[in-house]
């Protein structure tokens, strides 16, 4: 009788452990997730860099002296602290009034910290006499979403200098703005440069056709420039409206077009496309013109 229960009894005892000891387990693997995220919160916490303490007071000494790369470094490590005190800084300062050089960066340093109550000190900055304060607080502006900050703005492609408009041609781009095409337009017909990558970031099949009516009256380059940017996106739509574009390339006098043309028809493709065949195509037509001009 004992010979028959000891294997029953061994069995029970093995089966109760195997039993609490997959229950102990699971607690311990439910724990073990538990505690992962935790963590890797920290682990994550530990790597990201620490935002730099600021010595505030220390730093408005500085932004107000007479030394001016010291109020310079100043005015950028107050722009790197997210302390409300460094923006009140930086705002009195500015109201006071700083010398051009430390403005500038003091503009700048209080745009990054985008909060609302710097508007009103930056679109009074906005029509500073000087250039590259202007720059500075166009580029902040184009933080906000405050129509008062999209007017300033947009007066800057009005701007004498074309630093300043060139501000604004960034936002654009920056923005999408499809509203800034005319603007932009006019801006590449008097030769600004940076309305070429603004407008080809805000292209439609439309505006592309318009400016395939500035041949002659844009400058040559900027126009071909432009086109072969334009013709890099892969979101136009049609087939068509890719040949359209290289056609209208095609009609672009000098070397810059010819550089976007092969360019653009040497650019590797999956399937064979009838807008690169027409690239390659005009580029052997101006080819042979080149060689029949004496």
């Amino acid at each position: 009788m004992k010979r028959t229960l000891l294997p029953l009894v061994s069995g029970l005892l093995a089966l109760i452990f195997d039993v609490g000891f997959g229950i102990g387990g699971a607690h311990a693997k439910k724990k073990a997730r538990a505690v992962a995220p935790a963590a890797a919160s920290v682990a994550a916490a530990a790597a990201a860099p620490a935002v730099p303490s600021v010595d505030v007071p220390g730093e408005r000494k500085l932004l107000l002296g007479a030394d001016v790369d010291r109020a310079i470094g100043a005015a950028r490590k107050l722009g790197t602290s997210r302390a409300r005190a460094a923006l009140d800084t930086l705002l009195d300062a500015l109201a006071l009034g700083l010398s051009p050089r430390v403005a500038a960066v003091a503009v700048e340093a209080a745009g990054a910290h985008a909060e609302p109550r710097a508007l009103d000190v930056l679109l009074y900055y906005a029509t500073h006499r000087q250039v590259d304060v202007r720059v500075r607080a166009v580029e902040a502006l184009g933080q906000f979403d405050d129509k008062r900050a999209r007017v300033a703005v947009d007066r800057a492609y009005a701007d004498a200098q074309k630093v300043v408009r060139a501000a604004a041609c960034r936002d654009a781009e920056r923005r999408k703005e499809k509203l800034a095409g005319p603007k932009l337009m006019a801006l590449l017909v008097k030769g600004d440069e940076a309305t070429s990558p603004a407008l080809a970031a805000i292209a439609s099949p439309e505006l592309a056709r318009q400016l395939a009516e500035l041949v002659g009256i844009a400058p040559d380059a900027l126009l071909a420039e432009t086109l072969g940017r334009i013709l890099a996106r892969k979101d136009l739509g049609k087939e068509q409206v890719y040949v359209q574009i290289v056609e209208s390339l095609g009609k672009v006098p000098g070397d810059e077009a010819e550089v976007q043309l092969a360019t653009y028809a040497g650019a590797q493709e999956k399937i064979p496309r009838l807008s690169k065949r027409r690239a390659q195509d005009l580029l052997e037509q101006r080819s042979q013109e080149n060689k029949g001009t004496p």
